[in-house]
């Protein structure tokens, strides 16, 4: 796998990158087991891909993040796509991240959230100085939610498991076609559409049809961030019934229309507002 890096910019404590894959990591499978260089935060922004930490495996896409610790081994196994990567010294990663976000190191992103951390990318690539973009990544890590373990029955170890890697394996799919249908989804893991709706439900905390529109909330956002303006296009891509489905959908998680996100998110923009919702 192939990966481009970019400095965007840097407050000393913090620096502020973005990576892309540009070729799947499926054609070579898990990456070697290396120790991580640098504490940081991940944010997915597009694509997926698996990784893997102290025996614990994850999905990753644009509803996701994690921390990094340095010299925590990990191994990676994903699909081409980009996530931006925000580097912090030893002293800025004590101050910015919760102890219960370390020790889990899964970070579940919001609409709300996911949109502040793309109108700061807006904000740099406009021209920001290096005072307004540490309060900025300031602000963004207080939205980062704390990780906790949800509650219930804790199911024996091979179930939890086989729940997990099914929960996954309907992530991936919708990952791939956001438009699969309930049945067609069942069929692709192999699971009746009625038990992979409650494990999904179960393993995740959302439903599949929440979770299908934050995937299409995530990559609406990443169009509109690079420049698309065609709005009934976009709706068409993304399998909404029409532009005013894709705007309902769109106002619900972010309080905002396409029209409005798309000025909001343009890179030559130089109005730094915050998210609303």
């Amino acid at each position: 796998m192939v990966i481009d890096g970019e400095q965007l910019a840097s407050t000393g404590d913090m620096v502020l990158g973005d990576i892309r894959f540009r070729d799947a990591r499926e054609r070579c499978g898990w990456s070697p087991e290396l120790p991580e260089t640098d504490d940081g935060v991940c944010l997915v922004r597009s694509g997926w891909f698996r990784r893997e930490e102290s025996g614990r495996r994850e999905f990753l896409d644009a509803t996701c993040g994690y921390i990094a610790k340095a010299g925590t081994v990990e191994r990676v196994f994903g699909q081409r796509g980009g996530f931006t990567w925000i580097r912090l010294s030893p002293a800025a990663f004590d101050t910015c991240v919760e102890g219960a976000q370390r020790e889990h190191w899964l970070v579940n992103v919001s609409s709300a959230l996911d949109l502040r951390h793309r109108l700061l990318l807006a904000a740099v690539r406009g021209g920001t100085d290096s005072f307004e973009l540490a309060e900025r990544l300031l602000s963004l890590f207080e939205a980062l939610p704390p990780r906790t373990e949800r509650p219930g029955p804790t199911p024996w170890p091979s179930t939890q498991v086989a729940h997990r890697a099914l929960a996954a394996a309907a992530q991936e799919a919708l990952n791939c076609n956001p438009s699969h249908g309930l049945e067609r989804l069942g069929e692709l893991v192999g699971a009746s559409p009625h038990h992979l709706s409650r494990v999904f439900r179960k393993v995740t905390g959302q439903t599949l049809t929440a979770y299908r529109n934050e995937l299409r909330v995530r990559s609406i956002l990443e169009h509109l961030a690079e420049g698309m303006t065609d709005l009934a296009g976009l709706a068409a891509i993304h399998g909404f019934v029409d532009q005013a489905h894709m705007t309902n959908v769109i106002r619900r998680h972010l309080a905002d229309t396409p029209a409005g996100l798309r000025r909001r998110l343009s890179m030559n923009l130089q109005e730094h507002g915050t998210p609303r919702g």
